[in-house]
């Protein structure tokens, strides 16, 4: 005959064995939401965004012979506009990819929390494009000298997109 005392030793019950598959699960769950592994995909997809965004803006001067630009709203607001210059006027255009709706990204909505942390364009917030394609930081001013750049953060890590002087060409960094 066993001993009640033996049967005990002899393994973990059935109870006992799911409490712990659970408690390993929301460890794991933890784990992941805190490690965020596509925290870097996240932020270089933003970036390449925005740097797109930026070419875009430089393409449609050079196509249509006119002066086209982007500003950019850091942190809190976290958004840019891509718009045409006309004289004094600065017109949102329409959005290619969202057809009737304003050129206008809401990068911490549109990439669930990357934020615009910092902007210096020639001392200013917007890059705007001759119909040749030369970045200037206003129309009327002259055109970019040093490198423009726009970081961007999410999750303590920041990506820079540099606006060359003279091409208007963009860089990841």
């Amino acid at each position: 005959m066993i001993k009640s005392a033996d049967m005990r030793s002899r393994g973990f019950s059935a109870i006992e064995l799911v409490v712990v598959m659970i408690v390993m699960a929301v460890l794991a769950v933890a784990a992941f939401i805190a490690l965020d592994p596509y925290k870097e995909i996240k932020l270089h997809a933003a970036a390449e965004k925005v740097a797109a965004d930026i070419l875009y803006a430089r393409g449609l001067g050079l196509s249509t012979s006119k002066w086209y630009g982007v500003t950019f709203e850091a942190d809190p607001v976290n958004r840019y506009r891509v718009y045409q210059i006309q004289g004094a006027s600065r017109t949102t255009i329409e959005n290619p990819a969202d057809l009737g709706k304003d050129f206008v990204v809401k990068l911490y909505e549109y990439y669930d929390g990357v934020m615009i942390s910092a902007v210096n364009i020639g001392g200013g917030s917007q890059v705007e494009f001759h119909p040749r394609g030369i970045p200037y930081s206003m129309v009327g001013g002259s055109p970019l000298a040093v490198t423009g750049t726009v970081s961007l953060e999410y999750g303590g890590i920041t990506r820079t997109i540099q606006i060359t002087p003279d091409t208007g060409r963009t860089k990841i960094e």
